[in-house]
Order: structure tokens, then sequence, then C-alpha cells
């Protein structure tokens, strides 16, 4: 990459940053063009050279934060010592505490659930980036004999789309602030899960 190219990058980069910061503190909707050009001291035509719209910056962030969770799963998927069942178990694990560890990463998706538009872009896309490797793991439990999955890839699919969209239940806010609730939501998705893939349900962790 060119020394141009690295500043453009870097350029972009910091106005998602600054756009982040700006959509946690005022929120999605409540944030205009005008509040990341003050931000960023940017002219019109400086923010438009690297986007379109205040949307694009949106799904440039959800990219980034899609992005680097799956950076850090792939280790783990690539890892040729694990069966399936250990690397999906694996990948939520890692998946969770990489969200955990990041108080950033847990107040970004606070905010994005506050907007129905912004957290539809999120599941679209956190699903998106996960189906392809999902559906490895799936396919290598269905070699392995552990899963009984005629269609690797639409189950993947299926279920990162019914996984991402929890928070959208209008039940959601009841299974947060109910512990027994709460249990009992997640035991009924790890089944739903299990019994899509045709393993026990007790081997599967997706909240661990």
């Amino acid at each position: 990459m060119d020394k141009a190219a690295k500043k453009n990058t870097s350029k972009k980069n910091e106005l998602v940053e600054i756009a982040e910061k700006l959509f946690i503190e005022k929120g999605y909707e409540e944030t205009s063009v005008e509040d990341i050009l003050k931000a960023s001291g940017l002219s019109k035509g400086g923010f438009y050279h690297y986007f379109k719209s205040k949307e694009e910056v949106l799904v440039e962030s959800i990219n980034t934060l899609a992005d680097g969770l799956l950076k850090d799963i792939e280790p783990i998927i690539e890892d040729q010592g694990l069966n399936a069942v250990e690397k999906l178990n694996r990948m939520m694990e890692k998946k969770v505490a990489a969200q955990k560890q990041k108080k950033e990463i847990i107040q970004y998706l606070f905010m994005i659930m506050k907007s129905d538009f912004m957290f539809y872009k999120y599941c679209i896309i956190m699903a998106q980036k996960y189906v392809d490797p999902f559906a490895r793991i799936i396919e290598q439990g269905t070699k392995e004999g552990v899963f009984n999955v005629a269609f690797p890839r639409e189950t993947a699919d299926i279920l990162l789309r019914a996984i991402t969209s929890i928070p959208q239940s209008m039940f959601f806010d009841e299974y947060m602030e109910d512990k027994t609730q709460s249990l009992n939501y997640k035991a009924s998705l790890e089944a739903v899960v299990a019994r899509a893939l045709g393993i026990d349900t007790k081997e599967i962790r997706i909240f661990p």
C-alpha cells in the first residue's frame, strides 16, 4: 500500500471512530453529517470524498467491528486439532469474551439496539460475515458424523439470523431483567441450535 492509500485509509478510519463516538453519545438518528464534520474538522467535500452518507459510515463501522471479531475466531476455525463441536463452542466463547473485554464494544452494541435501522444493518452484516465460518464448522461436523445437516450453508445462515435478531424480541427486556427468564431463553435457543445440528443440547454452549 502506497503512502497516499495509507493516508486515505487512516483518515477514513479516523472519521469512523469520530462518528462512532457521536453515535454513542447522541444516538444514530440524532447525529447529523454536520455533527461529524464539526467534530472531525473536515469540510463537506472532504467527508463526501470518503463516504456518500451517514449510513455508509455506519456500515463501515459495523464491518470493522465484525472483521475484528472474525480475526479473533479465525485461528479456532483453522485449528486442525479441534473437532467441530469444540470449534463451535470456542468460537462462541471467544466472541463473548472479546465483547466483554472491550467496554466500547458493549456501549456500541447497546447504542445499536436503540435504533431499529442500525440494528437491522448490524444483523445483516454480522450474519453475512459469519455465514462462511459457521458453515465450515457445520460441514466439518457433518463429515465427522457429529452433525446431521443436509445443507450446511443454508443452516448456518438461518441459525445466525435467529441468534443475531434476539434483541428484536418484544420480550427481550424481560429476559435480560429476570435471571430465570434469561436462563430459560438461553437454554431454549441452545436447544433450537442443537436440534438443527442434530446433536445433544448438552454439547453446545452458545452463551458460555
